[in-house]
Parts: structure tokens; C-alpha cells; sequence
């Protein structure tokens, strides 16, 4: 592309960029509940430079962002496409048009929001589960252009509409994606078997753990204050006189909130019928008796009693609810169910009331509790923590209704990844043996190799002046994070040696150092 439609293109993205930035500040001064005090926050901007940064410097293909919920994931994604139509390399730097933002999720409220939002040169890239099929035109023959897929763990099994999109469109191709230069982006709070496809990618993915400033508080947060608490069937009068009673009555008197739970139509009258009798307004929120935003707004506005909404549907992954209301909300209840989905927990309520308030909190303002599965929150902490490689991931426990074996990010379905993954003909892996000391990993040779190697053993590695241990692959001499090297586990490897490397799980923490000794 000619270079002066390049920079036509980059002033374009800038002063929409800048209107977008300047009409939120007057909304947020003006008291809009939906404007935040920034456009975009420096932690979106740092993450958004690290991720452009990890596409312009290596041959990746796809990032997925590892987040928690409610931190801010749309003000990163604007911050990504800002980032990439205007960079100052002609030869990196992408044109608006070829930016999309979309979702497998069957919610025009994430598309409406996304409009209203970003800088108007994207408006027309912004695609919902009920509209991806508009997107087939433009990504037939595509070429220098990144797909940013927002909530990748809905809608992403083998043949729904989104892989069959971007089947068709040829994109499930590494060799079509690296002749064509495409790049995709795949982002979710909650991705645990998307990942697990996705590390089988090999050095064409990397995966970003998205940046929790201080003030932010999450599930995490809420289990060690004992804001979230278990929850239990509410299936009669007796359930939801006790929920009613204890939580809501008991529980904040005369500090008049709005409750929330999630019922279905089998118990929705039990809960109906405990408001009557305690004299609380009771309200259905369905989408076939739905609260119009103007409704809610008027109710959060003029609170003068409990009032107890049963939602159905609503109230899940990518739904907004304002700080403003936040702090008007009393208790909250997922549905129980005996075989839960971590996913469906942690992205409900629970998750809906995180965010950007945690001081407000540590201040004693009382929120909750907010009841769900306490183990799906404990397994979703599991993977928070411990998401880094395959290996990690592998030994978390964590239930959901999705075999990732299904997904469309298999490797299955991705063509010229150079993989085998036909059963009867894997490629042969080596064997990787973990130790925490360098001494424990030299014992290892002397007692398991050195017979067969008839070599003297690994030399002792010192740390470097700040402390850290460093490795050299290919020559590149340098700290090492555990993925990296599981990713390089094969580099000159034979039947007849080893390879012996130092490697963080987190390189900017020196206690998680591991010593890998990997071999045939």
C-alpha cells in the first residue's frame, strides 16, 4: 500500500481516537455511569504495547490474552487496533478497514456497546455471533489484517458458524495466514480448553496475561473477605424464605439495596412469594419480560426498599453493570445446579460485580454475599495461577461442558501447522525431567544418563549479576520463561545427548526457577 495512503490512514485512527477519548471524558464529567474516568488506562496501554510488540518482533499468529473479568478487556482491544493502524513501520502497519472486532457470543449488547465506544473508524468491523456471516465478504482473500475474537470460549466448537467462517475464509491455515499476513487474537477471562489446543500450536501462539492493576478486586479477593459464599437450591418456600430472610432482611436491614438471582420458571413463584410475605418488591428480568435500561436506571436511582430481581439469561460474560450500581446491589445467587460449569460460575454474577472498586470495599462499604460454587471459583484461581504451559494446565482440575478436543482451535483443524496429529504416527517427544535445585539435576545425570551418554555431565551454571540463571539456544543467550523452553524442547536434540536448561514459570520472579533436563 502506498505510503501515502498509509499516513492518510494513521491521522484517520488518531483523531477518531482522539474524539472517542474526548467524548468520554465529557460523559464521564457529565455523570454518564457507563464513561470511565479514562479512555484507555496505562495498564491497557502497557499490555496493548507488549502484544503488538510480540507480533512485529517474531512469526506469531495468534495471542491469546489471559484476563481476569471486568478489568477492562474493550479498552485493550481498542488500544491493540490503535496500536497496529498506526505504527510507524510502513511495512507492520495495518489499514482500519482490515481491523475486526468480533464475537461468537449471540449478544447484540456487546456489539452495540463496541460501537459506541470505539473510535468511529472501526464502527463497521464490529460483528456479533448474529451477523458473522456479513463478515464472509470481507475476509474472502483478506490480506494484512488481525481478527480480535472478544470471549473465544463461546461459540467456538468444530463446525458452528465461527469455525466454518473461518474455514471457508481459508484463515485455520498457518501457510495462508503467514503469506497473507493475518493475525488473530483471541481473549477471555475464562479459556482453560482453548488453551490447552492452543499450546499444541507451537511457537505460531503466545499467550499474554493481561496486567491487574492495584485498585482492581476479583474473585479471589472476594473469597479471602468471604463476600462470595456457597450457594444452595432455593426450589421451595422454605429455601427462599431463608435466602430472604438471612441475606437480604438480617443482613442490611435498613440500608436498602437491589438483590439479584438467578431462578428459573420451576422457582421463580417460591421467590416471588417470600418478597410478599417479607414486603419486598419483586421484579422479573427475562428476555420475555425484560427491564428496559431506562427501568433499571430508575430503579437503581430511586431505591426506598429491598427489592429482589430474578434474572434468567442475563447477568453473564461481557454484561456491564456500572460501579454507580455496584454499590447499590446487596446480595446476589447463581442458580444451583448439582454438576456445575466452572465457566458459567465464575463469568455470573459474581463475576459481574468485580472490578475497579476495591478500595470502596477495603473501606467497608458491604456488598454480598454473593453466593456460587465455591469450588468452580477455587478451580478457576487453580487456572488463573497456573495457565503458563501445557504442563500446569494439565494438572488443574476444572469442570466445564466443553471437550477441548471439539473446539475449532484444535490443531486438527489448522492446516500446515507442521504437526502430527494422527494417534498411530505422533512425532516422538523427549522426555523433560523438572528439579528446583542444579545439583538435584546433576545427581539425575549421573544416576540416569551418564552410563548410557558416556559424557561427564552438565558444567554448573552461575546466575548473572542481577541473580537469574540464563540459557543459550541457538545462541541467543538469555533469561528463559518455562514456556519458551517447552516450546524449544526439541532444539538439537538427539538420541545421543541431552539438553540442560534454567527456566522461570514467571521471569520477573527468581523463586520460580526450575532446572529441566530433557532427552530421548
Amino acid at each position: 500500500m502506498e505510503k501515502s495512503i498509509l499516513d492518510l490512514n494513521r491521522n484517520i485512527v488518531l483523531h477518531d481516537y482522539e474524539s472517542s477519548k474526548n467524548k468520554n471524558k465529557e460523559l464521564f464529567i457529565t455523570g454518564d455511569i457507563k464513561a470511565s474516568s479514562e479512555y484507555i488506562f496505562d495498564n491497557q496501554k502497557l499490555d496493548a504495547s507488549m502484544i503488538c510488540h510480540k507480533f512485529y518482533e517474531t512469526q506469531i499468529r495468534v495471542v491469546s490474552i489471559v484476563k481476569r473479568t471486568k478489568v477492562g478487556m474493550d479498552g485493550l482491544m481498542i488500544e491493540i487496533a490503535k496500536n497496529m493502524t498506526t505504527h510507524p513501520d510502513n511495512n507492520f502497519v495495518l489499514h482500519r478497514n482490515n481491523i475486526f472486532f468480533i464475537t461468537a457470543m449471540s449478544n447484540i449488547a456487546w456489539e452495540d456497546d463496541m460501537k459506541d465506544k470505539i473510535p468511529t473508524c472501526f464502527k463497521e468491523n464490529v460483528y456479533h455471533h448474529g451477523k458473522l456471516q456479513r463478515l464472509k465478504n470481507k475476509l474472502k482473500n483478506i490480506k494484512n489484517a488481525i481478527i480480535i475474537n472478544d470471549e473465544i470460549d463461546t461459540g467456538d466448537k468444530e463446525e458452528q458458524k465461527l469455525h466454518l467462517l473461518l474455514k471457508e475464509s481459508g484463515i485455520l491455515d498457518i501457510k495462508y495466514m503467514e503469506e497473507n499476513n493475518i493475525r488473530i487474537v483471541f481473549v477471555s477471562a475464562t479459556m482453560i480448553n482453548e488453551l490447552r489446543e492452543l499450546y499444541k500450536w507451537g511457537d505460531k501462539h503466545y499467550t499474554h496475561k493481561m496486567t491487574i492493576p492495584t485498585n482492581y478486586i476479583g474473585h479471589n479477593d472476594f473469597l479471602e473477605l468471604n463476600i462470595i459464599q456457597e450457594y444452595y437450591p432455593i426450589n421451595d418456600n422454605k429455601s427462599a424464605e431463608k435466602w430472604i430472610t438471612e441475606d437480604i432482611l438480617q443482613n442490611y436491614q435498613d440500608d436498602f439495596r437491589v438483590h439479584i438471582i438467578r431462578t428459573d420458571e420451576k422457582n421463580k413463584d417460591y421467590i416471588l412469594n417470600a418478597c410478599i410475605r417479607n414486603k419486598i418488591v419483586f421484579r422479573n428480568h427475562t428476555s420475555d419480560d425484560r427491564i428496559s435500561y431506562e427501568e433499571l436506571s430508575n430503579i437503581f436511582n430511586n431505591i426506598t426498599n429491598h427489592l429482589v430481581i430474578a434474572v434468567k439469561g442475563f447477568y453473564r460474560r461481557a454484561n456491564l453493570i456500572p460501579n454507580e450500581w455496584k454499590m447499590k446491589i446487596g446480595a446476589t445467587h447463581e442458580r444451583y445446579v448439582k454438576k456445575y460449569d466452572t465457566n458459567v460460575q465464575v463469568q455470573g454474577l459474581p463475576g459481574r460485580m468485580t472490578g475497579y472498586w476495591k478500595q470502596i470495599i477495603l473501606d467497608g462499604f458491604k456488598t454480598g454475599p454473593h453466593r456460587t460454587s465455591i469450588n468452580a471459583i477455587n478451580e478457576y484461581e487453580s487456572f488463573y495461577n497456573n495457565h503458563q504451559t501445557i504442563d500446569t494446565l494439565e494438572k488443574v482440575k476444572y469442570k466445564t461442558s466443553t471437550n477441548s478436543k471439539h473446539l475449532f482451535v484444535n490443531p486438527i483443524h489448522v492446516k500446515n501447522l507442521g504437526l502430527q496429529t494422527d494417534d498411530n504416527n505422533k512425532e516422538k517427544e523427549p522426555i523433560i525431567v523438572k528439579f528446583s535445585k542444579q545439583e538435584e539435576a546433576k545427581e539425575y545425570y549421573k544416576r540416569v544418563l551418564k552410563e548410557r551418554l558416556n559424557g561427564r555431565g552438565p558444567n554448573t551454571v552461575k546466575p548473572n549479576e542481577f541473580g537469574y540463571y540464563e540459557a543459550t539456544i541457538r545462541s541467543n543467550k538469555k533469561i528463559y520463561s518455562c514456556h519458551e523452553i517447552q516450546l524449544e524442547r526439541k532444539q538439537g536434540l538427539t538420541d545421543t545427548n541431552y539438553r540442560f536448561y534454567a527456566c522461570y514459570q514467571d521471569i520477573t520472579d527468581k523463586t520460580t526457577l526450575q532446572w529441566w533436563f530433557i532427552h530421548y
